[in-house]
């Protein structure tokens, strides 16, 4: 059910208007399910699962994708503090090659 509210209810007459769209979404809805066989409400139900399984497979996939890039953005400031407070040039140079190479 998707609700059109332009603004946040501030008086009586707002909540009896965002009221009375509830109702009527919810009776309109009503209406429709009522000419459904059991078939066709359980082969919409089956591909609204297999939606809501295919969005969570996909931020599945996203919070993994995060987790790499945050890892990968600790080690670089673990070589940019050892680069910082590093006394010997060396040793500066090899981490801050190590970070353009984590950059890559």
């Amino acid at each position: 059910m998707k609700l059109r509210i332009d603004k946040l209810p501030k008086t009586d007459e707002d909540l009896e208007e965002i009221q009375q769209e509830i109702e009527s979404e919810h009776h309109h809805h009503h209406h429709e399910e009522e000419g459904q066989s059991i078939e066709e409400v359980l082969g919409e139900l089956y591909v609204r699962l297999q939606s809501l399984e295919s969005k969570s497979k996909e931020l599945e996939d996203s919070s993994e994708a995060c987790k790499e890039e945050i890892s990968r953005i600790y080690k670089i400031l673990g070589k940019m503090l050892i680069a910082l407070t590093t006394k010997d040039e060396n040793e500066k140079i090899k981490n801050l090659k190590d970070i353009l190479s984590t950059l890559e």
